[in-house]
């Protein structure tokens, strides 16, 4: 609900956007409710920082990710209206959306219906893709970067604009790194990414949703990223999901394959497969909405927004009961009951004032035609009684003065002096404003005004934490217009890093930084840091400093990469090795081959023995485990009538008569096909050092 538009008070604002309220608070600014009020539209606004104290290249990388995203025009992303900058600060202005994001929908304890998972995994597959054809990864899907809304649709959040909080936290204080249950075993090795790591995270947020439980646990963040890189997510209940179990099962571990090039190629490929398996799920239910079940759910979904929402849940409950398989229905009795408690919730108290916006966003002040200026009274907390009578007295005085001053004007003397105001800005804003070492209460940018009689010099002092103080001395009066405008010197503290073990490199902020651990960073307290740190054979972190809460030591334990184990495959003849989508050994007889310890599927490979056999080992860390290849037998071919073409296991072989065709060892296909197109084929089992016999005869009818 728009706010009330014959609500007159002044608000503060930014850019065009009346602030109506706080979202919430992140470590590089502040998140606004706002109102755009000549479109009578809700929008939420993202500020760099409310103080805007970041440098000028974090402004601009600001501005181009937010420009970035705001050509991400597709229903399932949200929609930025606005990039921009109010007098300093840097904002992003986009869609308010009104529903649930996925991670506190699945904390919420409502089951929801497996077409509503695929939908919804569906719906954030279609906006990736449009965002991978545009080359914008994402980086962090997550559930909680997933917003259902209250009609179903799901809208990825947060799509290459400045992360606002931070994920797991760590020991020390300020010290944060990110959502690692869903990082690629590409981001987690700190390799290059493209869109196929998104695909990965969401085939983990896929099967959180199938399995009711994140893929990769642990209650250790290293322990985590461990097996994301080395162990395969462990098998779920696929009774809950019927005959589709084992298709859903197949998708998820394409999605969540180790080897990006074993992944879907894309999340189109992966939405279309999921699309797939949705339709035979709808199918197999053989219900679907009809005229008057959707003529019932829009009626309750008018009463709802009518505002008699106790009255549409009833309804919902009802028609959710005798439907219980329609997502539809859920979904409405969910927003239902999402309004009912938004509702019964007793409304927090709005805040009047924004201190931050105060201290950044001071209107200048106006004098319009036809009023009077009234005289403005500063009192200072705790006077003695003593001395508030001595400023009574002065007031007084004033007061006495002025009407003198006015007498004196009428009579044709000379007006009284006038107060002397003075703009003063800095760069960045938000500093404390002191005259001749008194504090104004004023901060930049705002306006300092010096009461007449004003002195000939005044020296003022810029105070703001995080940077060195800055002094300049004025000589008064000041021209028409002339104001003050310094640059604070961000005052950076050190901080050592170490590693465990010593020796790795350090990224800050994305940038590599000279040298190897332990090192020492200089940060800057004022704004949020990313420090990265990668030592070869170990799995790299990343380590969130947040603003104003600098460690006094940044220590990193990395886990080391267990080593590879070998497998050992004897045959004899060459072979091709397959591992997830890559070719270990090409060509070879008795190769061996490196694998991440843990249980693998190898693919062997024969062309010319009709070969393609998949083998499950279980690889010891540093260890060897030996695989025999399948032995050699003999084919022999025969039609009746023999004008046919012989395929094995769908590949083109010759025509018959065939006769002692080396084959390898296990249960082949054998196709026969006349030039009339009549076919068929028959199952042949082949034995090591035995002639297996196949006959094709032609149906004569």
């Amino acid at each position: 609900m728009l706010p009330d538009a014959t609500d007159t008070r002044a608000r503060p604002r930014i850019g065009r956007y009346a602030i109506v309220g706080r979202i919430g608070r992140g470590g590089m600014g502040m998140v606004y409710r706002g109102l755009d009020e000549d479109l009578e539209r809700e929008v939420a606004i993202k500020t760099l920082t409310a103080e805007g104290s970041l440098d000028e290249d974090s402004r601009k990388r600001f501005r181009r990710e937010g420009l970035s995203t705001a050509k991400l025009q597709h229903p399932n992303i949200v929609t930025v209206y606005e990039v921009g900058e109010d007098r300093g600060v840097a904002f992003i202005a986009m869609e308010f959306l009104q529903g649930m994001d996925l991670e506190a929908l699945m904390r919420s304890g409502e089951e929801l219906l497996l077409g509503e998972k695929l939908d919804i995994v569906i719906q954030v597959c279609r906006g990736l893709a449009y965002a991978h054809e545009r080359r914008i990864v994402h980086r962090d899907i997550k559930p909680s970067n997933i917003c259902v809304l209250d009609d179903g649709t799901a809208k990825i959040m947060d799509f290459g604009i400045v992360k606002l909080i931070g994920g797991t936290q760590l020991t020390k204080t300020g010290m944060v790194v990110g959502t690692v249950h869903y990082m690629s075993p590409e981001q987690v090795q700190g390799q290059p990414l493209d869109g196929r790591s998104d695909v990965f995270s969401l085939g983990c947020i896929l099967y959180q949703l199938l399995a009711g439980q994140r893929p990769f646990r642990a209650e250790d963040p290293t322990a985590v990223l461990y097996k994301i890189v080395h162990e395969p997510p462990p098998p779920f209940d696929l009774s809950p999901l019927a005959e589709l179990g084992p298709r859903l099962m197949a998708i998820v571990e394409r999605a969540l394959a180790k080897d990006p090039a074993a992944r879907y190629p894309g999340a189109a490929e992966l939405g279309a497969d999921l699309a797939d398996a949705l339709a035979a799920h709808r199918r197999s239910l053989g219900v679907a909405p009809g005229p008057a079940l959707i003529e019932a759910l829009t009626a309750a979904r008018r009463t709802r927004v009518e505002g008699r929402i106790e009255e549409a849940t009833a309804t919902l409950q009802k028609l959710a009961a005798d439907h219980p398989t329609v997502v539809e229905a859920r979904r409405e009795l969910r927003a239902a009951r999402q309004a009912q408690e938004r509702q019964r919730r007793t409304p927090a108290p709005q805040a009047e004032d924004y201190p931050e916006l105060e201290a950044t966003f001071q209107p200048p002040t106006r004098s319009q035609p036809g009023t009077t200026l009234q005289p403005t009274i500063v009192v200072e907390p705790a006077v003695a009684s003593g001395t508030r009578k001595v400023l009574l007295g002065g007031v007084a005085l004033a007061l006495a003065a002025a009407a003198t001053a006015a007498v004196l004007l009428l009579r044709g003397g000379r007006p009284a002096p006038a107060e002397v105001r003075i703009a003063v800005r800095s760069q960045p804003m938000g500093a404390a404003v002191l005259v001749d070492g008194r504090d104004t209460g004023v901060t930049t940018n705002g306006e300092i005004v010096l009461p007449a009689p004003a002195p000939a010099e005044v020296t003022l002092t810029f105070r703001k934490p995080g940077h060195r103080e800055e002094t300049r001395t004025l000589r008064l009066p000041l021209s028409a217009g002339e104001g003050v405008s310094v640059a604070l010197q961000v005052e950076h503290s050190t901080v050592p890093v170490v590693s465990e073990p010593a020796g790795a490199t350090v990224t800050l902020d994305g940038q590599r930084v000279a040298g190897v651990t332990p090192l020492e960073l200089a940060l800057d307290p004022a704004r949020e840091h990313l420090v990265g740190v990668a030592l070869d054979g170990h799995a790299a972190q990343e380590v969130r400093v947040a603003v104003g809460t600098l460690p006094s030591e940044l220590r990193v334990r990395l886990a080391p990469l267990a080593p590879p184990g070998a497998v050992a495959i004897t045959s004899s003849y060459p072979l091709d090795v397959q591992w997830r989508g890559r070719t270990l050994a090409h060509d070879a007889t008795s190769p061996r081959v490196q694998v991440p310890e843990g249980r693998q599927v190898l693919t062997l490979v024969s062309a010319t023995l009709f070969l393609r056999e998949e083998v499950t080992v279980s690889v010891p860390s540093g260890g060897e485990v030996a695989v025999a290849a399948p032995g050699v037998g003999r084919l022999s071919v025969r039609a009746i009538p023999d004008s046919c073409r012989v395929f094995v296991d769908g590949t083109f072989v010759d025509y018959p008569p065939i006769l002692d065709h080396p084959i390898a060892a296990g249960t082949h296909t054998v196709g026969f096909r006349w030039p009339d197109g009549e076919a068929s084929e028959q199952a042949v089992e082949v034995a090591p050092g035995v002639t297996a016999f196949a006959t094709g005869r032609k149906d004569r009818r």
